[in-house]
């Protein structure tokens, strides 16, 4: 199968060289500031299966995430494959409905979102062993295709969800949140734990033998530092609470936690990352 991927840091990266290691596909790849084994319009040309993985920053007044740069790729790809069979897949994290809105743009364009759950530091690992695997499209014929894609790579008791492209869309932003949620409350048990004389150590372990609890509660985290930081967890925190305040939902809990990141968290490390921070 050739398999085109547009953007490559770590999560296009893991893609493309995830599918390489079957010898059923062929990946073309292209990256505009990056040296390329290909042009864009090879990928384009080349290619049946078109992953876009390119960064949604968050703006830099927090108000919340650019769609832009993924906007402008899919602004270049769509008009090319408009009206053929190929798939146009979305990596990149992308706010609930932009799937929808580039299909009522593009109506000709086979659009599918297909979130990644890829830690930064493992990201090439945990592409062939996720946890599961969500594909999110408005034609079951094209979410098959998409499923046989991943079949040459990933084990055969792979757990696959064929979804809308606005659940998909929602499930990242869901599991992203949740864990980055539990770090703030485990972060405030520490503290409860330093008042009343308790072992937190002790506590998590305890804690964590609860399958339905999980991990995520080691304080402080990986970097040493309180709250959560990274890539991922603020600009997809602040994403969701722009698109909430948009749409007039209440989400007062997760506005709470994020205040509270801010507070106790020493390094602002995202503000540094170009893929999650747009400075003005």
């Amino acid at each position: 199968m050739n398999v085109g991927v547009i953007g490559y840091g770590y999560v296009g990266r893991a893609t493309g060289e995830g599918f390489a290691i079957s010898p059923k596909n062929k990946v073309f790849w292209f990256d505009k500031f990056k040296k390329c084994p290909n042009t864009l319009s090879e990928v384009i040309d080349k290619s049946d299966f078109i992953f876009i993985a390119v960064p949604t920053p968050i703006f830099a007044d927090y108000s919340g995430m650019d769609m832009s740069i993924v906007e402008g790729v899919i602004g270049q790809v769509a008009p090319k494959i408009s009206g053929t069979d190929k798939i146009l897949i979305i990596k990149s994290t992308s706010l609930p409905g932009t799937a929808k809105k580039m299909a009522k743009k593009y109506p000709g364009v086979n659009f599918v979102m297909n979130p990644e759950f890829l830690t930064q530091e493992n990201a090439n690992a945990d592409f062939l062993k996720p946890f599961r695997t969500v594909i999110g499209c408005d034609n079951s014929d094209i979410g098959f295709r998409i499923q046989k894609l991943y079949e040459t790579i990933l084990a055969k008791d792979q757990q696959y969800f064929i979804v809308s492209p606005v659940s998909a869309e929602l499930i990242k932003y869901m599991s992203n949140i949740i864990l980055a949620s539990k770090v703030l409350l485990a972060n405030e048990f520490y503290d409860l734990a330093q008042k009343v004389g308790a072992n937190y150590l002790d506590v998590r372990a305890a804690v964590e033998a609860d399958p339905r609890i999980g991990t995520h509660l080691g304080v402080p985290g990986p970097d040493g530092d309180r709250g959560f930081g990274g890539a991922c967890f603020p600009k997809d925190m602040v994403g969701i609470l722009g698109l909430a305040k948009d749409l007039k939902v209440d989400v007062s809990a997760l506005d709470a936690i994020w205040k509270k990141n801010l507070k106790i968290r020493k390094s602002r490390d995202w503000e540094t990352l170009p893929q999650a921070f747009k400075k003005k």
